[in-house]
């Protein structure tokens, strides 16, 4: 079974380049089809129309992104420096905290534990993810490396996954009811990905993400009616 979803940006580029991140795939591993190339407008103010692509994942490269091989020697050298990265961030906080390592395909996830680790997380996350920003950043600056850093902090990254994925199907299930869309508030990357995952096999609806920068809107459509050829 396909998933699609669909996606926006200032150029055709940019909107693949959300799609990847937020889906954590590879250009290669889905079909794109561009709906709208965009317009940069008259003297860039007005009548800019942003570009949009359907992007297409076929269910074998949903399989393959969940196994994990092993980490190759340049995949060591990220981890590493994570890992350094992300204590010494740690240590400045709490005490007697401890960070684990696991690799995935798309990403490495760092994991602590221990201390009064929940400084780290703050409302709604807000703190963690300055932190996993921080800790990408210089990753991407020692490592030339653009690979997705996770960190998370005594499973909250799994109670939030289990809290957005119940909030998708609810909404989901609300707009294949009513037929009309419904808006999440911005969101980051990884947590919009989330709402994509849940609803990708709910064939009666869509998933957009919408907005510039680094947190943004998700929203969530029925699913266009195909026209039926008429019978002669």
């Amino acid at each position: 079974m396909v998933s699609e979803y669909e996606f926006e940006g200032k150029t055709k580029e940019e909107a693949l380049a959300r799609a990847c991140e937020e889906l954590g795939l590879t250009e290669d591993q889905m079909a794109t089809e561009v709906l709208s190339r965009g317009s940069t407008g008259i003297f860039g103010l007005v009548g800019i129309k942003k570009a949009k692509i359907k992007v297409t994942v076929p269910e074998q490269a949903k399989t393959r992104n969940q196994e994990s091989p092993p980490a190759s020697e340049g995949q060591e050298n990220i981890i590493e420096t994570a890992k350094r990265a992300l204590e010494k961030i740690v240590s400045y906080i709490i005490d007697d905290a401890t960070v684990t390592v696991t690799t995935k395909p798309e990403c490495v996830i760092l994991a602590v534990e221990g201390g009064n680790a929940a400084l780290l997380i703050g409302k709604h996350g807000k703190t963690l993810d300055a932190i996993q920003y921080i800790v990408q950043k210089i990753v991407h600056k020692q490592q030339n490396a653009r690979m997705r850093v996770l960190v998370d902090v005594e499973g909250y990254r799994n109670r939030r996954k289990e809290s957005l994925t119940k909030l998708a199907l609810h909404l989901g299930n609300k707009v294949k009811r009513s037929g009309k869309p419904a808006t999440i508030s911005p969101m980051n990357a990884y947590d919009r990905r989330i709402v994509h995952i849940a609803l990708q096999d709910e064939s009666e609806v869509r998933t957009q993400s919408k907005g510039t920068g680094s947190f943004r809107k998700l929203i969530i459509y029925p699913q266009r009616k195909q026209k039926q050829a008429s019978s002669q």
